[in-house]
């Protein structure tokens, strides 16, 4: 883990529990790094740059997640490099309350963790214009606001979180999503470069992503049929997030509770937005139903 591997011409990848990209920018071996994993990843991720004589000069965030950009206090202190994100994640780095203020649909309790998923960031953080050559970016909507993944001269594409390990996937059941139209829709996008090489955060670099694309894809389809069979029978979105525990055994925690309850909110409003399921007030609920007999 943390090991540098080369994929092709000036694009490497270090391995761990997120997987971070690397493009060498010229012959002095200054490096433009995609995300930097946790706090504590951040310090293992710069001893492999330091021991492969590589100097990072940027530092792109493909989302504000911690697992992607907590590292970024200790690498940015030893290196000083141009920090660069979306609009809309600059925000959320600025403050961790406004993420989990976000998630939990309102200010949050005491219990819940701010820094388990969020970062706090004071320092100038770049627009995406300045992302330097021989590295593009592409929007890559459904796990949070302004994710991005980013292709290099070498078409090698990071893909950040637009899709779990099947391991991953088999062992948390249900992956954070914001918007459950644009997910399936980043999911078709990556679908369509089986063939090249792609790095996902959290799965192994493959040519052969189809087959990862399609256990994601189903596992969201099996979501939606839960929930449709649930809701043969008026539900509001509590209690719809009582059913995907129960349903799943899921171990219940603030955090994992929050998180599991915005995603719901989100599969609720997909399929409300679909028009598979209504939605309409009784006894001063906000309730949804299935009234399909299929």
């Amino acid at each position: 883990m943390y090991d540098l591997h080369h994929l092709r011409g000036n694009t490497y990848y270090i391995d761990g529990p997120t997987n971070c990209g690397v493009y060498v920018l010229n012959d002095s071996l200054d490096v433009l790094l995609f995300d930097c994993g946790t706090d504590s990843d951040g310090i293992k991720i710069y001893e492999t740059l330091v021991k492969n004589n590589m100097n990072v000069k940027y530092l792109v965030f493909s989302h504000c997640h911690a697992d992607h950009a907590g590292g970024f206090e200790y690498i940015y202190d030893k290196t000083h490099c141009k920090m660069i994100a979306s609009k809309v994640e600059r925000g959320f780095f600025r403050d961790p309350k406004l993420d989990i203020g976000f998630l939990y649909g309102g200010y949050p309790l005491d219990e819940y963790d701010g820094k388990l998923m969020h970062i706090d960031m004071n320092d100038e953080i770049y627009a995406l214009d300045e992302i330097p050559a021989g590295v593009e970016w592409f929007h890559l909507p459904g796990h949070h606001f302004g994710m991005i993944g980013i292709k290099t001269s070498d078409d090698v594409y990071f893909v950040a979180d637009t899709l779990g390990s099947i391991d991953l996937v088999e062992r948390a059941h249900i992956l954070l999503i914001y918007d459950v139209k644009g997910y399936l829709s980043s999911l078709d996008f990556v679908e369509s470069l089986d063939g090249k090489i792609v790095v996902p955060s959290h799965s192994e670099a493959t040519t052969k992503i189809k087959p990862v694309v399609e256990f994601n894809r189903q596992n969201i389809y099996h979501i939606m049929d839960i929930l449709l069979d649930y809701l043969k029978e008026e539900h509001n979105c509590v209690e719809c997030t009582s059913y995907i525990f129960d349903y799943y055994k899921l171990k219940i925690t603030y955090n994992k509770y929050m998180l599991i309850l915005s995603t719901v909110r989100s599969y609720l409003s997909y399929l409300s937005n679909s028009k598979i399921i209504k939605n309409y007030f009784k006894d001063n609920r906000l309730v949804f139903i299935n009234e399909s007999n299929e």
